[in-house]
């Protein structure tokens, strides 16, 4: 994938509605799959640098992350996409999309084209020719999580009225029979639709997690998280036959640990990193390359502090920024700002 940074950059949601119709059960689930994301992503460029040396560690945390983290995301995107096309109509649905995914997308394609040739100092991506730009923008290439989940949402929104169980059991055998094309938000979004029919299937039944023993709980997320490190454990990670099953594993484990936290405040921590997960995604190579940087000026290169601090300050500061956005004066970064 193309990339204007020093590493990839996680993956969020659409922007978030209004305070009154938040679950901080689903945005606790959101806070932890975007940390995981940035940490995952930090991760790579710790594993580029040869920072991890000859120790397995690094591999096994990518493999691990990369079982389940984006497929969360799809999940909780389909969770409460029936009700909001029920309410919005198609039609508003649509527009709120190209005007949360579609617009960013265009827009940090752009910045993040331009990245290479202001920064080209601090940046591993050489810089795009137009044509490369072009095309990787049309297909997804630059960035590929705002265009699929865009693909994915309108597929779901479209397919709402089939029954569940027939159109999750239809999406997965698309998931393992479609073929590479090229195009590659299409191509992602059909590995990752049985994730959001998934979250559609599942509806607001999510809330029954809730019922379950905070004890009980934390034991089948540590069973689930053995079960996906037993599975990932080694060079070639876990093979792709296991994606989806996988996915809904780690989805269920998050969901779990989100159970756990219950309103604590690690809990409203999260949620409050969940709801600026848009901005995490697109604002974070910036803070993630500072910190690199930082490390780099005091000669650390221990790979565990190049992984955590570069995850933590990503996070801050992304998520900062995207909660004062309106204060700040920059909302038009993440949302087409003419409704």
């Amino acid at each position: 994938m193309a990339s204007a940074s020093t590493d990839a950059r996680p993956a969020p949601p659409s922007s978030p509605p209004s305070p009154s119709s938040r679950s901080l059960l689903i945005d606790v689930v959101r806070g932890a799959a975007i940390v995981l994301v940035t940490l995952g992503h930090t991760n790579q460029g710790t594993l580029r640098r040869q920072y991890w040396g000859d120790s397995p560690i690094g591999h096994d945390l990518n493999s691990f992350i990369y079982a389940f983290h984006m497929p969360a995301f799809f999940f909780v995107s389909g969770i409460f996409l029936c009700n909001s096309v029920r309410k919005r109509g198609a039609w508003r649905f649509t527009l709120e999309k190209l005007r949360t995914l579609a617009y960013p997308y265009l827009l940090w394609a752009c910045i993040y084209g331009l990245t290479p040739l202001i920064l080209a100092k601090y940046t591993v991506t050489p810089p795009f020719t137009w044509h490369e730009f072009l095309l990787a923008t049309a297909t997804g290439g630059i960035s590929w999580f705002l265009p699929t989940i865009f693909f994915v949402v309108i597929a779901g929104m479209l397919l709402r009225h089939i029954p569940m169980p027939l159109l999750f059991l239809i999406t997965i055998v698309v998931s393992y029979i479609w073929p590479v094309t090229g195009l590659e938000f299409v191509d992602r979004g059909f590995k990752h639709l049985p994730f959001l029919v998934a979250g559609m299937w599942v509806g607001r039944n999510y809330e029954q997690i809730e019922r379950i023993p905070k004890l009980a709980a934390a034991a089948a997320a540590l069973v689930i998280a053995l079960v996906i490190g037993f599975a990932t454990h080694g060079p070639l990670g876990a093979p792709d036959s296991l994606f989806i099953l996988l996915g809904l594993l780690g989805t269920l484990m998050l969901l779990l640990v989100a159970r756990c936290l219950d309103h604590s405040l690690p809990a409203r921590q999260l949620a409050w990193i969940g709801v600026a997960s848009l901005g995490i995604f697109l604002v974070s190579p910036y803070p993630q390359g500072l910190g690199r940087q930082i490390l780099l000026a005091f000669h650390i290169v221990n790979p565990w502090m190049q992984v955590l601090f570069p995850t933590l300050l990503t996070t801050v500061i992304a998520a900062i920024l995207y909660q004062k956005r309106v204060k700040l004066h920059i909302a038009w970064l993440f949302a087409w700002p003419f409704a």
